[in-house]
């Protein structure tokens, strides 16, 4: 069954997480309600997404007015205030928010999220420094998500010994047990006053035909025990 794409966030809480996570959502044309107590905030983010709104993320009756009661999925970023967090989160909930996802500064925190009813939990900080830790120990790996334990997204430069070789020809299923989910690559086009410029262009499904070239970059799916031994 193919899931619905969500369309109409709430992000709550705009320090630098919230007010990121709500400008990318918007800039991708998401519908998204951004709200914090700080008007000098709100205001900041006025013109980049749908509205903007100052108020008490803990008032029930300010959350229906503005229409957070309709959205598919409410983002709970309040970092510097768990209790206002934790008390949002209920809240949200008790409004029948379909999807609810509470910002935890530790583990402690996310377990009482989770337990008070939050879908998903988020730990900005640990997050970074994972995807980190698997850039520095692999530099040739450009991004890394995680996907489930010890499962992985990567995107990473082709290899030198898989540069002009199809899909095919590698079997990378069959011999390094991991999947090409797609392949990023740079297309020369004509921008401003006729300079050349490039753009990335992606191959939503690759084909055993698909030739890799020199300047791709390939997303792969697979385990990071498979992952690691892939050349470079």
């Amino acid at each position: 069954m193919e899931r619905r794409r969500l369309e109409r966030f709430a992000i709550i809480g705009l320090g630098r997480f919230g007010a990121r996570l709500a400008k990318n959502l918007a800039a991708a044309g998401a519908e998204v309600i951004a709200i914090d107590r700080d008007r000098m905030i709100v205001e900041d983010l006025r013109d980049q997404v749908t509205l903007a709104i100052a108020l008490d993320a803990t008032d029930e009756q300010a959350l229906r007015i503005q229409g957070v009661d309709r959205v598919d999925c409410a983002v709970v970023g309040i970092g510097n205030d768990f209790e206002a967090n934790a008390l949002t989160t209920v809240l949200l909930k008790s409004l029948r928010v379909e999807r609810v996802i509470s910002r935890a500064g530790n583990e402690m925190q996310a377990q009482i999220l989770s337990r008070i009813g939050a879908d998903a939990v988020v730990k900005p900080e640990d997050e970074a420094a994972d995807r980190w830790s698997h850039r520095l120990l692999a530099p040739s790996v450009i991004d890394h998500v995680e996907l489930g334990r010890g499962y992985a997204l990567v995107q990473m430069p082709v290899p030198t010994p898989w540069r002009n070789k199809t899909l095919s020809e590698l079997e990378l299923r069959r011999k390094h047990k991991v999947t090409v989910v797609a392949i990023k690559r740079r297309v020369e086009g004509a921008g401003e006053h006729g300079a050349d410029t490039f753009e990335e262009r992606v191959i939503d499904v690759p084909m055993p035909t698909s030739r890799l070239g020199e300047t791709d970059t390939l997303v792969l799916a697979g385990f990071d025990r498979d992952l690691k031994l892939i050349p470079t």
